[in-house]
């Protein structure tokens, strides 16, 4: 495709796209094709806490931290229909995993979308999902992720009703690596 931008223009997009390299990472809308590709999981359901509550260390012991300090604790049923409770961030869910992670996946009302950092650096941003209430997003990486900011770009708020992170299986690590090979391999021959 030719567009004509510009010398300048065309230089600055080059450039940035190439800073802004992405993980290998598969998106899934639909939850029983995620839990069927990755491990075992730890699941939050935010439930065992008042409402307002402000989340920060109190799942620290499941390997994750929520460091913005203003999420808060919600109950809502039409909203949050698993179970009626959830977290409800202000501008963005920020995480922090104490040990790197390969896949996260939300239940969630509205529009989602997660940017993905490895060691402070952005290494992935999802593409959006949602738009209405009882969805699922759910991420599976090559590349290992130690923080990762849960948001919607058209609204300050953003709220998750389940929360589902882990670490694959080494085999598991094994198989996707193989099967992004494949269709490399085809193509060649």
């Amino acid at each position: 495709m030719r567009t004509k931008i510009g010398g300048l223009t065309a230089a600055v997009c080059v450039v940035g796209m190439a800073a802004t390299a992405q993980a290998g990472v598969l998106e899934f809308g639909d939850k029983d094709e995620w839990f069927a590709d990755v491990g075992p999981v730890t699941t939050i359901d935010f439930t065992g806490f008042e409402n307002g509550v402000f989340i920060t260390d109190q799942f620290e012991e499941l390997g994750v931290l929520f460091t913005d300090g203003d999420d808060n604790i919600a109950f809502s049923c039409p909203s949050l229909p698993n179970d009626c409770w959830g977290l409800d961030g202000n501008e963005g869910i920020h995480l922090a995993f104490l040990t790197p992670q390969r896949w996260i996946a939300v239940d969630f009302p509205g529009i989602v979308q997660f940017e993905l950092y490895s060691e402070g650096q952005l290494i992935y941003t999802s593409s959006l999902f949602g738009a209405g209430v009882g969805l699922f997003a759910g991420l599976v990486s090559t590349e290992p992720f130690d923080m990762a900011r849960i948001a919607d770009p058209f609204d300050d708020n953003v709220a998750i009703d389940d929360l589902h992170f882990g670490v694959p299986a080494p085999g598991a690590i094994w198989l996707f690596g193989l099967a992004a090979l494949l269709p490399a391999r085809r193509r060649r021959h």
